[in-house]
């Protein structure tokens, strides 16, 4: 079995409350992981959201029949634990660091981040995705 599709996007930095990363369109794959890389002593919390929408979902709007999009579920890669939908994956302090983050894209068409409660700190995103098909 091979990598049959791959893409990897270029890094994001957010550095202020409610910026979040382009949406990014995953239909064509079965895997994707993000890469969150903490600087300057980061001080934020971040949240993936997906949308099984054709339809580009539009964040100014809430979330409804005709505007598809939710918080998803994530498994950070180095210790395996499951990070619900509903809850932010927090950056506190003193250190900076990278975690990798496998998204749970069953179904999705689309994908970002979205950093809110900033107080300090930059926060970096990177996306790959793939399908082994």
């Amino acid at each position: 079995m091979s990598l049959r599709n791959t893409v990897n996007y270029d890094l994001w930095t957010l550095n202020a409350a409610n910026e979040y990363t382009p949406m990014i369109f995953i239909k064509d794959f079965t895997h994707v992981s993000m890469t969150v890389i903490a600087a300057n002593s980061a001080n934020a919390t971040v949240k993936f959201y997906i949308s099984d929408s054709e339809a580009r979902p539009s964040l100014a709007a809430v979330a409804s029949a005709i505007n598809i999009y939710s918080p998803v579920e994530v498994i950070n890669v180095d210790t395996g634990a499951v990070v619900d939908g509903s809850t932010w994956i927090s950056r506190a302090g003193a250190t900076d660091g990278i975690t990798k983050h496998d998204i749970n894209v069953s179904a999705g068409v689309w994908v970002w981040a979205i950093m809110t409660a900033r107080s300090a700190g930059d926060v970096t995103f990177s996306l790959a995705a793939f399908s082994n098909d």
